[in-house]
C-alpha cells in the first residue's frame, strides 16, 4: 500500500491563483482610480482599503495510510524534483496543505513527503497540475503587500519574461514589517539571494535593525533611486545603470528590489525594465496601476507624477512607444548595446 495518496488537485487540473478583484482589474480599474492628486512617494501611508494584492490560496489534499505521517508537500517544475523545490507544511492534524505564490502558466509536479509506518522516509507517487496563465504573478509575503514577480508578461514578439528572477515589493522592517513566516518563505521558498534596497539614507536611518531584514545569507545592496521624471538627471541615471548591472549577474538571482511601498520608485524601475524587454505599452500601464490593489492608495496612469514620467520618456524617442523610449533612456544612462542584449538573453524565455 502506498504511504500517501494524492487527491486534490487532480491530474491535469488548471489552478487559478488570482482573486476575482485581481482577475477583473482591467475592467474595474476606473473604480479603483479614486485619487489622481499629487503623490508624496517619500511619505506613503497605508490607506484604509483592504489589501487585495494577495494571491488565492490553493488547497492540496491527500490520504495517509495507517501509521504514516506527512510533513507536507513538495512542488517542483520537473518530475525528477531536481533544482529548486518548494515546501508547504501539512496543516496541524489534517491531510492537507495550503499553497500560494506559484509561477503562472506553469506545469508543476507535486508529492506528499513524510514517514511510513516504520518511521522511514516516504513519498507519495508524483502528481501534476498546471497554473493558469494569469498576469501578474502575485506573491504572498506575509506582512508586506504589493509583492509580485517581474516576469510572466508576454512580450510583443510572443516570448515571455522569465519568472523567478526578480520579485518587486516594499520594505520589510520599518513602516511595514514582514513576519518571520514571510521572511522565511521569501528566503527559502522563493530563494531570494539579493536584497536590492533602493531607499535613501534618511529612510535607512529610522530602521530599527539598521538595514537588512533578511538573514546574513542574503546579500544586501543599497542603491538609492528616484522615481518618475526625477530620474532624468546624470546622478539618477547613473544609479539606474548600477541597478541594471546588478540584474546582469546571474549569481544575484533571485533579487528582491524594494523601496517603501513597492509602488513609485520600484514601479518606475520595473516599468523601464519590462519596457526594454518589449512588454506591450498597455500592460506596462496596467502593471503600474495594479498597486491600487494594495494598501498604498490608487496609482493611475493619469496622475500628475506618472504623466510627467511619460512626458520625460517621450522626449527620448518621440512617438515611438515605451520600448524604444526605455532603450534610449538606458543607453543615455550608459548601458551599452551588449548589456541590453545580455539582459534580454537572461530575462526572455
Amino acid at each position: 500500500m502506498e504511504p500517501f495518496t494524492t487527491i486534490i488537485p487532480q491530474a491535469g487540473e488548471v489552478l487559478t491563483q488570482h482573486t476575482p478583484e485581481q482577475r477583473d482589474f482591467k475592467a474595474n480599474r476606473e473604480r479603483l482610480m479614486v485619487e489622481n492628486g499629487k503623490l508624496d512617494w517619500l511619505h506613503l501611508k497605508h490607506s484604509e482599503l483592504e489589501d487585495q494584492s494577495i494571491p488565492t490560496t490553493l488547497r492540496f489534499v491527500w490520504k495517509s495510510a495507517a501509521g504514516c505521517v506527512a510533513r507536507g508537500i513538495e512542488l517542483a517544475e520537473n518530475p525528477q524534483f531536481t533544482g529548486h523545490v518548494m515546501h508547504f507544511s501539512a496543516l496541524p492534524g489534517r491531510a492537507e496543505a495550503l499553497v500560494h505564490s506559484l509561477k503562472t502558466g506553469f506545469q508543476y509536479y507535486w508529492r506528499v513527503a513524510g514517514t511510513d509506518a516504520h518511521g522511514q522516509e516516504a513519498c507519495s507517487k508524483t502528481a501534476s497540475f498546471r497554473t493558469a496563465d494569469e498576469m501578474p504573478r502575485w506573491i504572498f509575503f506575509e506582512g508586506v503587500p504589493n509583492v509580485r514577480d517581474l516576469g510572466g508578461w508576454r512580450t510583443m514578439d510572443g516570448r515571455h519574461v522569465r519568472q523567478g528572477l526578480v520579485y518587486r515589493g516594499g520594505e520589510m522592517n520599518s513602516h511595514q514589517t514582514a513576519t518571520a513566516n514571510g521572511l522565511r518563505f521569501a528566503e527559502h521558498e522563493l530563494g531570494i539571494h539579493t536584497d536590492l534596497d533602493i531607499r535613501g539614507p534618511k529612510e535607512l536611518e529610522v530602521i530599527p535593525s539598521g538595514g537588512p531584514a533578511f538573514s546574513t545569507k542574503v546579500r544586501w545592496l543599497n542603491i538609492p533611486l528616484a522615481a518618475y521624471a526625477d530620474i532624468d538627471s546624470g546622478e539618477h541615471r547613473s544609479a539606474y545603470a548600477k541597478v541594471f548591472r546588478v540584474l546582469l549577474e546571474p549569481e544575484n538571482f533571485p533579487i528582491y528590489p524594494h523601496c517603501w511601498g513597492g509602488a513609485d520608485r520600484t514601479g518606475t524601475v520595473v516599468f523601464l525594465l519590462n519596457a526594454v524587454l518589449g512588454v506591450p505599452d498597455e500592460w506596462l500601464l496596467l502593471d503600474y496601476e495594479m498597486t491600487a490593489l494594495a494598501t498604498w492608495g490608487s496609482r493611475s496612469r493619469d496622475n500628475e507624477l506618472f504623466q510627467g514620467f511619460l512626458a520625460m520618456l517621450e522626449r527620448y524617442a518621440p512617438n515611438q512607444g515605451f520600448h524604444a523610449q526605455a532603450v534610449a533612456y538606458w543607453k543615455t544612462a550608459g548601458v551599452t548595446d551588449a548589456e541590453l542584449a545580455r539582459f534580454a538573453e537572461l530575462f526572455l524565455e
